[in-house]
């Protein structure tokens, strides 16, 4: 059973402290600018302290929350994590 969820994309959180890759955000700006339309939604697992941890789509939320901020977009929750992930950064954290 599928679970998607409306969110902001700045909250969700990132496994690496590396954030999106900039040459990739580059070229989906350049391509699609703040437009979700046609957007696969993101993968996101769910920690235990019920915050998301985005695994593929860093660059897509990036590109929307730094573009659209504010906007809300779909992702698909497709499992839950045992530890924690309050404390990581959000994609909001990383400069533009």
């Amino acid at each position: 059973m599928q679970n998607f969820r409306d969110v902001d994309p700045a909250e969700l959180r990132v496994p690496s402290r590396r954030g999106a890759d900039p040459l990739k955000l580059q070229r989906q700006i350049a391509r699609f600018g703040a437009s979700a339309t046609g957007m696969p939604p993101p993968w996101v697992y769910e920690a235990a302290d019920g915050v998301l941890v985005v695994y593929n789509g860093i660059t897509r939320a990036t590109r929307i929350a730094k573009l659209a901020p504010g906007s809300m977009i779909r992702v698909e929750v497709i499992g839950k994590l045992r530890r924690t992930y309050a404390n990581e950064p959000r994609i909001g954290d990383f400069p533009p």
